[in-house]
């Protein structure tokens, strides 16, 4: 066991403290610490000055009582040789360690209490794993000097002990105020994080206002383009085009009720040509007859004597409607409602995607804030383990 295993105690003491609370300002938290930090330093200055003088006098010591030791005359005691061989051996070798320790205690330069207090305990850790033995067999004749030194080991292990129990407050101090900047920090860092996004959600709200501007702007172009007499005009001319176009499916259709497919196909039935076309006309006749405008059909009809005045008529109808219809197209302008339509529909997925990226900044605005407030209730309780609160 190393002799500086007080960590895991704590002093009890009956003196009862007055507990002043200190009251600072948010903002001067982190000028407190950097106080705070700067007299710890000067405090852990002042114990590691002290401790190392006592270093100074126990290595003193520790030389006197090696001398002593050294000067011990094994020959003179009435023993056996090989248990005098085995005592000589293990007080050279006991000596050995205490010069091994003598020397990592001159080189022991930790400026940091706790590490300094790790070290020191590891070095006496292994310094009485490693020289035990050699101690118990050198106390089988050199019982008063080995006592001496162990003696010694004793006073100067309950001496630092008492002083180290005693700065233990140091340790902890500085825990502390590390967990406190950490937070302090974190704090800071969300801040300025909350900054960042107020400042986007600003940038947003802005260009989803000037995107809906836009779009206001489109729609009223809209409704001008709509209201427009060109506009109505070519909205005139599509429903007559539309009129126009059903009229002549439904004059073609009839048509076709006036033609005897089956007299044309047995007059063409050994010419292969002129009975494809026959078949087409029939499977699909409105086809056939928009593709040429019913010459073929008329050509078939007229070969094979089968044409009369009403079909000749209802083609002259239809002829003349197709004609109208072609008319009418040509005179149709350009719909400038679409190029509008289009960049509404634009416009308008800009301001869902800009929504969207607004309704994420809220999101991390509300949970960076809800962690900012679990931070400073933390925080609280930090400082308040320090009697500190701020306001």
């Amino acid at each position: 066991m190393g002799i500086f295993d007080f960590l895991k105690k704590i002093t009890k003491t009956n003196n009862v403290e007055e507990i002043v609370t200190e009251r600072l300002a948010f903002s001067e938290i982190e000028g407190w610490i950097k106080r705070k930090i700067k007299e710890n330093e000067f405090k852990e200055k002042e114990i590691l000055f002290v401790v190392k003088g006592k270093i100074e006098d126990f290595i003193k010591e520790l030389r006197e009582k090696i001398v002593i030791l050294e000067d011990f005359d094994v020959e003179a005691v009435k023993e056996k040789d090989n248990v005098k061989n085995i005592v000589a051996d293990s007080r050279e070798k006991y000596i050995e360690f205490v010069e091994d320790l003598i020397e990592k205690l001159n080189n022991l330069g930790e400026p940091k209490l706790e590490k300094f207090i790790e070290k020191i305990n590891k070095i006496f850790f292994d310094f009485n794993k490693s020289s035990f033995k050699n101690y118990e067999r050198a106390t089988i004749l050199i019982g008063k000097e080995m006592a001496n030194i162990k003696g010694r080991f004793k006073s100067f292990s309950k001496d630092l002990l008492k002083t180290f129990d005693e700065s233990k407050f140091i340790i902890d101090s500085f825990k502390s105020l590390l967990i406190i900047k950490e937070k302090l920090n974190t704090i800071n860092s969300i801040d300025k994080t909350l900054g960042r996004i107020s400042e986007n959600k600003s940038n947003l709200n802005k260009k989803i206002s000037e995107k809906e501007k836009e779009n206001r702007i489109l729609k009223q172009n809209l409704e001008e383009i709509k209201t427009s007499t060109v506009y109505l005009e070519n909205l005139a001319k599509q429903k007559k085009i539309k009129f126009l176009r059903e009229e002549s499916e439904k004059d073609i259709l009839e048509l076709k009720q006036l033609l005897d497919f089956k007299a044309l196909a047995n007059f063409f039935h050994i010419n292969p040509e002129q009975m494809k076309m026959v078949k087409n006309h029939k499977e699909d006749f409105y086809t056939h007859f928009i593709k040429d405008n019913g010459k073929s059909i008329i050509s078939l009809l007229d070969e094979a004597k089968l044409s009369n005045d009403i079909i000749l008529e209802k083609v002259k109808q239809i002829r003349v409607k197709v004609e109208e219809t072609k008319n009418h197209e040509q005179e149709i302008k350009k719909d400038e409602t679409q190029k509008e339509y289009l960049k509404i529909k634009e416009v308008s997925l800009e301001i869902d995607t800009l929504k969207i990226e607004k309704a994420k900044e809220e999101k991390r605005d509300e949970k960076l804030r809800a962690n900012k407030e679990e931070l400073i209730n933390s925080l609280k309780q930090e400082l308040g383990k320090m009697n500190l609160e701020f306001v």
